[in-house]
């Protein structure tokens, strides 16, 4: 396993304009878990905007797609303003609406890319026609690599566990820094403990997690989950920087209407 690298300067990709990325939540991600019905898969989503590249990180699952145009519409954007898509790893809840963004270019990277294609269909999470149509695709598809800066001031870092070649992204160039952990971190917990639920290597995560950590300590940056309300950690403790919510209503019976479920 790749050992993790810090924050690594590369030649630039495309221009950026000269204020910095202004960073906003389209969809908080929430830290449910369902056995009886597979993964909630409610997935961090944010998109980064400078005046000249709207960036989404991540794509989100497919029951995002209303709230994605909903977000979009709330700062007077659509699809066709967004002009690249970075995925942090191959799972079908941070990768499913890739298509949706006609005149993006999606970024993936290049040895995550690889490792989901050599896996047979069916593996859990892994969305097999949406690796086999990034694989297809010759134009708005690029390779990544960590250490890379991938774009004006969002940095690939190397954040390997919860998949072997998971890509976190850290942003310098803004007001306020951040870390957008993907999977690598998926919630406050796991930032807190260090210790990490569904993960395919968990020395990797653990070694990831403290990679994470310093790097937080060392910039000041905040830290976006891959499922959960932005972190902050003050070098020993992991606290939201704002409540989470999850909005659920449910039919409890043949004579009640729906009813409010909601957690948080």
């Amino acid at each position: 396993m790749a050992q993790n690298e810090g924050p690594m300067s590369m030649p630039t990709t495309g221009s950026a304009g000269s204020s910095g990325y202004v960073a906003r939540p389209l969809v908080e991600g929430f830290p449910g878990k369902s056995s009886s019905h597979g993964a909630f898969g409610w997935s961090s989503l944010w998109l980064l905007d400078d005046g000249v590249r709207r960036v989404l990180i991540d794509a989100g699952q497919p029951a995002y797609i209303p709230l994605i145009h909903a977000g979009l519409e709330r700062l007077g954007l659509t699809t066709d303003d967004v002009t690249d898509v970075l995925l942090t790893h191959m799972h079908w809840d941070h990768v499913s609406n890739f298509p949706m963004f006609a005149h993006a270019t999606t970024w993936v990277g290049e040895k995550e890319l690889r490792w989901a294609a050599e896996q047979p269909a069916g593996t859990p999470f892994i969305p097999d026609l949406h690796v086999q149509e990034l694989l297809r695709r010759a134009d708005r598809v690029e390779r990544m690599a960590a250490g890379q800066e991938v774009l004006p001031g969002i940095h690939a870092i190397d954040s390997a566990g919860h998949t072997p070649h998971h890509l976190a992204f850290y942003l310098d160039r803004a007001e306020e820094k951040r870390v957008f952990a993907g999977d690598a971190v998926k919630n406050v917990y796991e930032l807190a403990s260090g210790r990490v639920d569904s993960t395919l290597d968990a020395e990797a995560s653990a070694a990831t997690i403290d990679a994470m950590r310093s790097l937080l300590t060392d910039t000041g940056a905040a830290l976006v989950p891959g499922h959960d309300v932005e972190l902050h950690w003050d070098g020993r403790t992991a606290r939201r920087r704002r409540p989470q919510r999850a909005e659920i209503g449910f039919f409890s019976d043949a004579s009640t209407g729906e009813e409010d479920r909601s957690i948080g």
